[in-house]
């Protein structure tokens, strides 16, 4: 396996050499169409100010000559550009990598992150790994450490990379652009926001997003990083994430990696196995967005891992937050109530509208069950600040059943959904019993509950006896 190293000192690109590099030498303590589902305009009152986001504008990029077969491969190396800040026991490190062959992808890159106190001792360490580094890519990496001890000094940080091999891309290329990638100061708690453009006709999983924040001088000065869960093919996925700041924020770049996780789903149709019924989200009085969706199972089989996403938006089209629902398992025909809980969107930012996407999980044809044997008898709320539902139902199926999960959605006099809750019995409920769950729903407080609905459903926990 090919091993390398880099060596940067002071933000000073030194010539490659094998071995450990260091980042610096210390630290400075003062440093598609979419499937949109509907849209809704929050039922709260305009702020008085809205701040002005720093939009990312994308930098022209220099073309790197093309290699010609028989040419010498140029080598990964760095951009130049790094920080680490040690605050206590956190320390923040990123910097950026490149490949500038126009033609050879790395395979099985990966990079350890070492700090090393004043004695030269190994403190913490950090191992990213990423499958394929593509031809002209330019790679962000960001490291969070938590030491154990706030008193030790980290000295130095290292950073080694190793790869696999390199072959010919073969058209493989880096599926991923970036857009609309936005800074929002956010009261002092930087918020990025942005979206991962899929420019291919397959979808992916599991995508890692690395943001790096730079000054005025195109310094870096912070950074952060998130995980998009899917990308539909020839389309976008929005994301949210907080950053570490050690200056002023002048701009933003965001960098979307595969990761060993990532999975290649060839299908195009995602809206024929789940559909969305209902859905309504608005903002409450505190600038936090609340409600829900109904979804349902199309299809004539179990489907189990589905994920539903949803995104909002300003009026700029610009993303304030993102939500996501993860199901266990949803049987045939049947449907859930789902009150995702919401990112918090940037201070004082309107989200104008949201969408919703779905994917659908992996087809079950050996589970037990194929229709719903629960009923729910009653709901009620029973707490002095309607904030607890109290849900009875019945499991009609021949065997006692353990844990299941109870889903709850609360609608205003319009009927329209205002919030909702889940949670899942601790005891088992007999064949022909009945059991009781109390669900804790989250809504606007200026709302008031008219009606409620709870579904009783299965999970990957769900043991029957």
């Amino acid at each position: 396996m090919p091993k390398k190293a880099i060596i940067i000192v002071a933000l000073i690109i030194f010539p490659l050499a094998v071995g450990l590099a260091c980042l610096s030498s210390a630290p400075d303590p003062t440093a598609t169409p979419r499937p949109v589902v509907e849209t809704e305009e929050p039922a709260v009152e305009v702020p008085t100010s809205t701040p002005t986001p720093v939009i990312v504008e994308e930098e022209e990029q220099v073309e790197e000559p093309v290699i010609q077969t028989g040419a010498a491969v140029e080598s990964l190396g760095t951009l130049g550009k790094s920080l680490w800040f040690q605050d206590g026991p956190f320390v923040f490190v990123a910097f950026l990598f490149e490949n500038p062959n126009a033609d050879v992808l790395y395979e099985d890159a990966a990079f350890t992150i070492s700090l090393f106190d004043d004695n030269g001792d190994l403190v913490d360490e950090d191992y990213q790994a990423m499958p394929w580094i593509f031809p002209n890519q330019t790679v962000g990496i960001v490291a969070n450490f938590w030491l154990a001890m706030d008193v030790v000094v980290v000295d130095r940080v290292e950073v080694d990379w190793t790869y696999s091999g390199t072959v010919e891309p073969d058209e493989f290329d880096d599926p991923f652009t970036t857009d609309s990638i936005v800074y929002w100061s956010n009261d002092g708690y930087p918020l990025i926001t942005g979206k991962i453009v899929n420019n291919e006709s397959t979808s992916y999983t599991d995508i890692r997003v690395n943001i790096i924040c730079y000054d005025g001088s195109g310094e870096i000065v912070g950074g952060g990083y998130t995980f998009v869960d899917f990308i539909h093919l020839n389309d976008f996925m929005g994301f949210s994430s907080y950053a570490d700041a050690y200056g002023e924020i002048a701009s933003v770049e965001a960098f979307p990696i595969l990761t060993y996780e990532t999975q290649f789903i060839d299908k195009t149709d995602f809206l024929s196995e789940i559909s969305i019924l209902d859905s309504h989200f608005y903002e409450d009085d505190f600038g936090n967005i609340v409600g829900g969706f109904v979804a349902k199972n199309e299809t004539e089989t179990v489907l189990s891992n589905s994920l539903v996403y949803v995104t909002f938006y300003d009026e700029d089209d610009n993303i304030t937050a993102t939500a996501m629902a993860y199901i266990d398992l949803i049987l045939p025909g049947d449907t859930l109530g789902i009150s995702p809980w919401v990112t918090t969107p940037p201070e004082g930012v309107e989200s104008k509208g949201f969408d919703i996407l779905m994917l659908p999980g992996v087809e079950d044809d050996n589970y037990e069950l194929i229709t719903n044997p629960f009923t729910v008898n009653s709901t009620s709320v029973i707490s002095e600040d309607d904030s607890v539902v109290l849900v009875n139902f019945s499991n009609n199926y021949s065997k006692s059943v353990s844990e299941v999960d109870v889903f709850v959605l609360v609608y205003n006099v319009d009927g329209q959904i205002i919030g909702g809750g889940k949670d899942w019995t601790k005891e088992s409920t007999p064949a022909g019993g009945t059991s009781e769950l109390e669900v804790w729903v989250t809504y606007a407080e200026a709302e008031t509950i008219d009606s409620i609905q709870a579904w009783v459903a299965p999970s990957f926990w769900t043991k029957f006896e």
